[in-house]
């Protein structure tokens, strides 16, 4: 007969339970993983009256989680579509001047669970100009994010295809070469792309072509204004509505919710977007064995606007301080470093937001730090602390200060099935963070940012099965981590990654790819228990990562209005997959 184990080390389980949560293990916010290998679907689109129906496939590509809560955001992933256009529908509607044709689109899904449906748009799908020469089909690849939804009960969620709203863009060689003079950095930004020389507008048309609606309405062309200079060819657009053929499963994926759920249970990884559930209408059945509500009540579905709101109009204070020395390159022989000895350049605020996920490597889990659907902290950039140029060697430098307060994320799972488990988990900075960004991808060399900087790892709030573990605020690491964040921006040039690229000014994916995080320290109970092995054997060592996206930075002095008036400072939307920038 065994001993029945002393209450302490009852306790001690409860806290290694906790331990391994350090907020970090999959709950509410466990990153989405997994493999897309898409659908194709027949479609026909109908461009202009008068006009013969033209026959396309469409390739779908995304991820979805594969399961969700009721009343909480269910996200699908980056939308991938490819259009394939047959080449004698490229003959009978592209113009015969036009050498590359883009394109813009707007793709409903229909989202059914039960007796219940909706429609959402999934909007502003963009696709990059390619050469219409040639004689195979020509396809384009239309990228975007999607809004997710809400629902009201449990039951499967079925994503279906719907209708596409498409439109081309045809677009003729520009009859005025550009200016092959060397592009000028734009410091104020930071973006060593720089400008391109005089000579053309890449949205406008010559200016000796008239503005005109097609007769047959199938789209119109955009006059430049005289003043703009010689246009870049644009022609009359096309516009058409597509279809799904019929007899074909047009189903993209299924999420289950369970029953009407806890709001604080997680969701896992996504499904393939070849989801099995849904009818070739992509109506799921009203029985309730095929995806009505778990609970039988009839549910909602409620289109999400996505990402939501900031609230926020201004920047705020500008970070203070000195850039880290052991972060700053070493520019090249005969650089120019500025400012000179003893001048500090005046400040140059911009601001924005970043959000993310935090990944543990002993955990295979991830938690979302500065949740845009929660009150996200902004960051503040006080550019331009030091310049290094070297214009024999196209090297370019911008260095700056980045100041960052970041909320206590908060992580709710499930330990052994059934035990609840929540904790804060706090991100604290040690002074400002130090970015650095060199490069100059007009001349070919890829830009390269990095910010560098120190922060804390704080847990606290430990609770298990809502029982307090009374930790305090005195766990922490026995240093600050060392966040060492990069961007790249190289689309189009030589070693392009294919990833989506990274400017201070645009935004774009951040990634620390092997973070450690140190031991824990201070991580003692009132009755005396010494929990700092267990926190470092759960959470400490290498290997994690920080996966962030930054949405535009705004900037009050006027340089960049366009990222401030919306009416607000626009919030990124989280990665698709922890780990990825992809």
């Amino acid at each position: 007969m065994s001993r029945p184990r002393p209450r302490r080390v009852v306790q001690l389980a409860g806290v290694a339970a906790a331990a391994l949560l350090a907020g970090l293990l999959p709950g509410t916010d466990s990153a989405a993983t997994g493999a897309a290998d898409g659908v194709s679907l027949a479609y026909t689109c109908q461009f202009g009256a008068g006009q013969d129906p033209q026959d396309i496939s469409v390739g779908i590509k995304q991820t979805y989680p594969s399961n969700g809560v009721v009343g909480k955001p269910i996200q699908p992933g980056d939308l991938t579509l490819t259009v394939g256009i047959p080449r004698a529908a490229v003959t009978a509607l592209v113009p015969a001047e036009a050498d590359t044709l883009g394109g813009s689109a707007d793709m409903k899904a229909n989202v059914t669970q039960g007796t219940s449906r909706t429609v959402a748009v999934w909007p502003d799908l963009t696709a990059q100009p390619t050469t219409v020469a040639g004689s195979g089909d020509l396809d384009l690849v239309f990228t975007g994010k999607v809004p997710g939804v809400s629902v009201t009960a449990g039951g499967d969620l079925v994503f279906a295809a719907g209708d596409l709203d498409l439109t081309l863009h045809p677009q003729a060689a520009t009859s005025t070469p550009t200016d092959p003079a060397t592009p000028t950095p734009d410091p104020s930004t930071g973006d060593g792309s720089g400008t391109s020389g005089a000579g053309s507008d890449s949205s406008g048309t010559s200016a000796d072509t008239a503005a005109a609606t097609a007769a047959d309405g199938s789209g119109s062309t955009t006059a430049a204004d005289p003043a703009d200079g010689a246009g870049s060819g644009a022609l009359t657009d096309i516009t058409g509505l597509c279809a799904a053929k019929a007899s074909q499963d047009i189903s993209l994926a299924t999420v289950t919710v369970p029953g009407t759920g806890d709001p604080t249970s997680g969701t896992g990884a996504p499904t393939s977007p070849t989801g099995t559930a849904g009818t070739p209408s992509g109506s799921a059945s009203s029985s309730p064995s095929a995806g009505s509500p778990a609970d039988g009540t009839r549910s909602s579905i409620v289109p999400l606007d996505t990402p939501p709101r900031s609230g926020v109009t201004s920047c705020g204070a500008a970070p203070k301080g000195e850039l880290d020395p052991s972060r700053l390159p070493v520019p090249p022989a005969g650089a120019i470093v500025l400012p000179p000895a003893g001048f500090v350049y005046p400040d140059v605020i911009l601001c924005g937001y970043f959000t993310g996920f935090s990944n543990v490597n002993k955990l295979s889990g991830a938690m979302i730090v500065n949740d845009p659907r929660g009150k996200p902290g902004l960051a503040t950039l006080n550019s331009n602390r030091r310049l290094a140029l070297n214009t024999s060697e196209n090297y370019y430098e911008v260095d700056s200060l980045l100041g960052i307060e970041l909320p206590s994320s908060h992580s709710t799972f499930l330990s052994f099935g059934f035990v609840p488990i929540t904790a804060d988990v706090d991100f604290v900075a040690d002074g400002p963070m130090t970015v650095v960004s060199s490069g100059y991808p007009s001349q070919g060399i890829p830009q390269i940012t990095v910010v560098g900087g120190y922060q804390d790892l704080r847990i606290s709030n430990v609770k298990v099965n809502g029982v307090s573990m009374h930790l305090g605020a005195g766990c922490h690491t026995t240093r600050p981590l060392n966040v060492v964040l990069t961007g790249r921006q190289d689309e189009g040039l030589p070693g392009d990654d294919g990833r989506p690229d990274y400017t201070i000014a645009s935004g774009g994916p951040l990634v620390d790819d092997n973070l450690v995080i140190p031991p824990f320290t201070g991580c003692v109970t009132p009755g005396g228990d010494n929990l700092n092995s267990l926190f470092t054997a759960s959470l400490s060592g290498p290997g994690n990562t920080l996966n962030f996206v930054q949405a535009p930075l705004c900037s009050m002095d006027g340089t960049t209005p366009e990222n401030c008036d919306q009416p607000d400072i626009p919030l990124p939307q989280l990665p698709v997959r922890a780990g990825s920038t992809k």
